[in-house]
């Protein structure tokens, strides 16, 4: 219960673009916000508990939760997971997260928004409730994490937690630890299974009496189906009454023939190279749509530098916090924020950007800033955002009707918030033409906004650095 509570306050609060403190406790977040102290209370809480966050905070794996109860409910036979033990997938977990590390150090954003838990389930709620905000990249990168999020819970629970998600590795290794943990008091135990076929993370081996902490999510489920009592939640081992029976040796391996009875398929090498050519194509499409979207047919001059959300540090800081989450592109009132396709370049794909092809970034707010979790986007006042540029404006005169038509026009300076935009006189070619005082512009994009020339706007606001 606390866990569905938790997941529907962070889903109500993405989709209605409101700030939740529920956000700032997720790990990956607390990482890129450098919050030490939320990092220590779940690296606290695991070495005491053991991977409550992956039980209660996390949404990602409140999904996989809900999917695969659902499975059960709607399932004929009534069967539970039917997973029985599985053997810990350690090198895959392992270079998984050593891979998405890697990258996280070399500013590969895109991989490190792929595979933070909490910022793939935001970004899935900013695609269904605002889908023209998201860039093809973004919906067929949303797609395709749905697809499998769906497809491993079916048949495996917590496999991605255990296999793929860095979080849930990085937990495994202090709960191995942990002061609390899952226990089988094996005086108790008749080896019914029941405990096993229950258990969401495979880590539950019955031939040895023993459970995999390092992968045990501390859901309580096994304790709940037990018909003996034999699982407890406990502090050390529980010690057998009888010695001699003591087991000994190491369980047996699953064959192939059994794990094909069991409809058993692991994590392979194949369904790894399928998810990466399906990520690769969407940011070859992309950058495709991106050069159509912005040329003709959207009336726009294509910036040189892309337009970041207001309250950055720099553009480093922004790119190296920000983690893609989409709450910014929720909270936007105007749809200014959109998710990005390649405007950062491929390692940055995903994260928002300003598009002023249908509004422009209105001059009192801050609600971006407001609900952004890592702190990628500092929280700013409205006085203190009219005093902080997020990009200039450059108008080309020749698209420009006032001057290439010698039609009346001025929209731009007399829509300019801050006065930045002046008509001037040209005494040589006896036309007049809106010059920009760079020193004033802020890049708020409203006189793109007003401005009606066509097919492109004489103005386009340039990012900065």
């Amino acid at each position: 219960m606390l866990a569905i509570t938790v997941w529907a306050a962070i889903t109500i609060a993405v989709a209605t673009g409101a700030s939740c403190f529920l956000s700032r406790l997720q790990i990956v977040e607390a990482i890129a916000a450098c919050s030490l102290i939320w990092i220590a209370l779940w690296l606290m809480v695991t070495l005491i508990f053991g991977r409550l966050y992956c039980s209660t905070v996390c949404p990602a794996g409140t999904v996989f939760d809900i999917v695969a109860r659902l499975n059960r409910l709607t399932s004929k036979r009534r069967r539970r997971y039917h997973y029985n033990y599985h053997r810990p997938m350690s090198k895959t977990r392992y270079s998984f997260t050593a891979f998405i590390l890697l990258c996280a150090l070399l500013g590969l954003s895109v991989i490190t928004a792929i595979f933070d838990p909490y910022g793939s389930w935001s970004r899935m709620v900013v695609a269904v409730i605002r889908p023209a905000a998201v860039s093809i990249a973004g919906f067929i990168v949303a797609a395709a994490t749905a697809i499998v999020w769906i497809s491993f819970s079916l048949r495996r629970g917590r496999l991605l937690c255990n296999t793929v998600c860095p979080v849930g590795t990085l937990l495994g290794v202090c709960s191995k630890a942990s002061l609390f943990h899952p226990d089988i008091n094996t005086d108790l135990c008749t080896n019914c299974g029941e405990c096993s076929d229950a258990c969401k993370s495979e880590c539950i081996d019955i031939f040895s009496h023993t459970i995999d902490t390092s992968r045990c999510v501390v859901c309580f489920d096994c304790m709940d189906i037990c018909p003996n009592g034999a699982l407890t939640y406990r502090r050390g081992r529980h010690q057998l009454s009888i010695p001699m029976l003591q087991p000994i040796g190491e369980p047996p391996a699953i064959s192939t023939a059994d794990a094909a009875a069991n409809d058993v398929k692991p994590l392979d090498r194949r369904a790894f190279l399928v998810t990466g050519a399906v990520i690769v194509s969407s940011l070859a499409s992309e950058a495709t749509h991106k050069v159509k979207r912005h040329g003709d047919s959207a009336g726009l001059l294509t910036p040189l530098n892309p337009v970041t959300p207001p309250g950055i540090k720099s553009r480093r800081d922004f790119m190296t916090r920000c983690t893609a989450c989409g709450h910014c592109v929720a909270a936007c009132p105007s749809g200014t924020i959109v998710i990005s396709g390649s405007q950062y370049g491929l390692r940055h794909i995903l994260l928002p950007v300003i598009d002023f092809s249908e509004s422009f970034c209105r001059y009192d707010c801050v609600s971006c800033t407001d609900v952004c979790p890592t702190d990628a986007l500092m929280p700013l006042t409205p006085s203190e955002k009219h005093k902080t540029p997020i990009g200039k404006a450059r108008i080309n005169t020749t698209d420009c009707i006032l001057y290439a038509d010698d039609k009346p026009c001025g929209r731009c300076a007399r829509r300019c918030p801050v006065k930045a935009i002046e008509i001037i006189h040209d005494s040589s070619t006896g036309r007049s033409a809106p010059h920009v005082s760079l020193d004033n512009c802020i890049g708020c994009g409203a006189c793109v906004y007003v401005c009606p020339s066509t097919p492109l706007k004489a103005i386009v606001i340039e990012g900065i650095e």
